[in-house]
């Protein structure tokens, strides 16, 4: 596939001495580029990483039903700590 980009002079010439500098052609350090870009585009979710790590759905303290019922617990929590 061609692609054309069109830079300003001096990001042009910088990435130009840039590719003289590390021996690698424009279009390879391009190809570099726009790998990294779609592979951070497409990688896993926080939560796929989450699951991965073993995070998610790992505390076993508290109640089951904790997200379902989440204002009854607050509302439990609240009155404990100051009486009505």
């Amino acid at each position: 596939m061609t692609l054309t980009v069109r830079l300003d002079p001096d990001l042009e010439k910088r990435f130009e001495s840039a590719c003289r500098r590390q021996r690698a052609t424009k279009s390879a350090v391009v190809t570099d580029f726009v790998r990294a870009y779609v592979t951070r585009q497409h990688g896993p979710s926080s939560y796929e990483i989450a699951m991965k790590l073993g995070v998610v759905g790992s505390d076993r303290t508290g109640p089951r039903d904790a997200a379902a019922k989440a204002k009854k617990y607050l509302r439990r929590a609240i009155g404990a700590k100051r009486p009505r």
